[in-house]
């Protein structure tokens, strides 16, 4: 396990002050990419701290504009006075659901493992109808996901199935001398399991080339997307069966997670929006993948043994990874393999913000709030566009025609895989 001897360690912004911390001063505002976008969302300093304080049980908690917010959490990470602005927004959001009742379309986002899993299980025929004209538009008058929107293309053998054949296989690199040093158990969340199983194997490969065993425990949804689709009470049954399984695993192993939503869900959102009892002690020794990565390499433990990479990068920070708090360590990594030309790209959200930008009345909004990015990506001319989160490269792509990866796919090209 990385202990407090390797001095790097990170934490996800704190939130502990209370509604009455909130000073007015508009620095929220000020970074919401909604607020920047349309006039109907009044900005999270109204209808976080500021409705609080007169919200109450007997109320309706609807209040115009609510809906709007994205759950970027740019507002947290800006207050100057750490208030819990995104739990106040969520927590009114999942009281209006409650009195006026969850649409069809809410129940299907917020149960994307479910939704995956029926997608995986008829992947050629799922796929057809994501991209098929009358479907699309069928699906837009039924369930209000909008046409034009693409849908993630789904896998029918799972990351899951995947690393139960191939953990038998010997471990490369470093690994095969038997000098496994560490053991971690990876987080891989829905995407990796029914989307993108590619980038699953590619973190397997990553830690095993640096002679970490790796193990794939029994895990639920991470449940964000019933949070942000006003389902608290779904995403904590996720988040306590997931801090249940993790809570046994032994004390020396590190969690690691891909996605920057579901390890923020792990780190930080078990604890303090759901409150699930147990949660604290797992959200401390989870890591994001590049963070972790990068504390080996300060610690002198990171294989640096790079090949090459010849390529031109551009990278774009999703918002939740800057409410991790740990920087951008996908970009101190890239820079020390050779061959590498990265420049950062700093315009904000992409807009899409999970399910958010796939409603039909929230669609061109989302592409709005993007397109300071999208001309930004657009002028750079790269190869390809990085990101850590995985919806942020499917608006990335889908506003910009550029391609777009994970930044552990490059570490893994440098390793020699292929």
């Amino acid at each position: 396990m990385i202990t407090d001897e390797i001095g790097t360690l990170s934490d996800t912004v704190e939130e502990a002050a209370p509604v009455e911390a909130c000073t007015k001063c508009t620095a929220c505002n000020t970074v919401c990419p909604v607020a920047r976008s349309t006039d109907i969302f009044r900005g999270p300093k109204f209808l976080g701290p500021e409705s609080e304080r007169y919200r109450s049980q007997a109320e309706a908690a609807v209040t115009a504009g609510l809906d709007l917010c994205s759950g970027c959490k740019l507002c947290e990470v800006t207050c100057p006075s750490q208030v819990t602005i995104q739990e106040y927004i969520r927590r009114a959001q999942n009281k209006g659901a409650e009195e006026r009742g969850r649409t069809l379309r809410d129940w299907v986002l917020g149960h994307t493992r479910l939704l995956s899993r029926f997608g995986s299980m008829t992947a050629p025929l799922a796929n057809f109808g994501n991209r098929n004209p009358l479907v699309r538009l069928a699906m837009e008058k039924v369930i209000g996901i909008h046409r034009k929107r693409p849908l993630p293309r789904y896998q029918w053998l799972t990351f899951e199935r995947w690393f139960k054949r191939n953990r038998s296989l010997p471990l490369v690199g470093r690994a095969r001398e038997g000098v496994s040093r560490r053991t971690v158990a990876y987080f891989y969340g829905c995407w990796v399991n029914y989307n993108e199983r590619r980038l699953g194997e590619m973190v397997v490969h990553i830690l095993e080339r640096n002679g970490i065993d790796v193990i794939v425990p029994k895990q639920q949804c991470c449940g964000i997307p019933a949070v942000v689709n006003s389902n608290i009470d779904l995403a904590r049954k996720y988040g306590a069966e997931n801090v249940r399984r993790l809570s046994g695993l032994p004390a020396n192993v590190d969690i690691i997670a891909s996605s920057t939503s579901c390890g923020l869900m792990l780190k930080h959102d078990y604890s303090h929006l759901l409150e699930i009892p147990g949660a604290e002690p797992v959200g401390a020794r989870t890591y994001d993948i590049c963070e972790y990565l990068w504390m080996l390499y300060e610690a002198g433990e990171l294989d640096i043994a790079f090949q090459p990479v010849e390529t031109r990068l551009l990278y774009h920070a999703p918002c939740h990874l800057k409410s991790h708090g740990m920087g951008y360590p996908a970009t101190r990594l890239l820079r020390l393999i050779p061959g590498v030309h990265l420049d950062e790209v700093d315009e904000g959200c992409c807009g899409i913000s999970g399910t958010f930008g796939v409603k039909v009345e929230k669609y061109d909004l989302s592409m709005k709030i993007g397109s300071r990015l999208f001309e930004a990506v657009k002028a750079a001319g790269t190869d390809s566009v990085l990101a850590d989160c995985e919806t942020c490269r499917l608006q990335v792509e889908h506003g910009t025609g550029a391609k777009s990866a994970h930044p552990v796919e490059i570490v893994a090209r440098a390793y020699g895989y292929r």
